[in-house]
């Protein structure tokens, strides 16, 4: 008998649920002042592909990104965020500026 085993990193869920309709858009991240080599999903998002926990974000994003293929995906509108698993992944607390500049979203422990 022939047994072979592998592993692969489980992506974090930070959608809440899904509802179909969410408005999930590319992005380019900006490296420059990432010093791990990647962003976490659940960090807030710039226009200017820049972490960003202020009132500027324009997203959440929605997979872990690595410097090596910094393009990503935004969640912008109609979907529900897990906003424990957002928090825990990207180790942010997610500030109450962004979720007023993402009024599209809802938040849910």
């Amino acid at each position: 008998m022939n047994f072979s085993e592998t592993s692969y990193a489980n992506q974090p869920e930070i959608l809440k649920r899904k509802l179909g309709g969410e408005l999930i858009v590319p992005v380019t991240l900006d490296f420059t002042n990432v010093s791990a080599g990647v962003v976490k999903a659940g960090s807030p998002i710039n226009a200017s592909g820049v972490v960003d926990n202020t009132a500027t974000a324009i997203g959440i994003l929605l997979n872990d990104v690595y410097e090596e293929n910094p393009n990503g995906a935004l969640v912008q509108a109609f979907a529900v965020i897990n906003e424990t698993n957002a928090e825990a992944n990207s180790s942010l607390t997610i500030a109450d500026a962004v979720k007023t500049a993402l009024p599209n979203l809802v938040w849910e422990a």
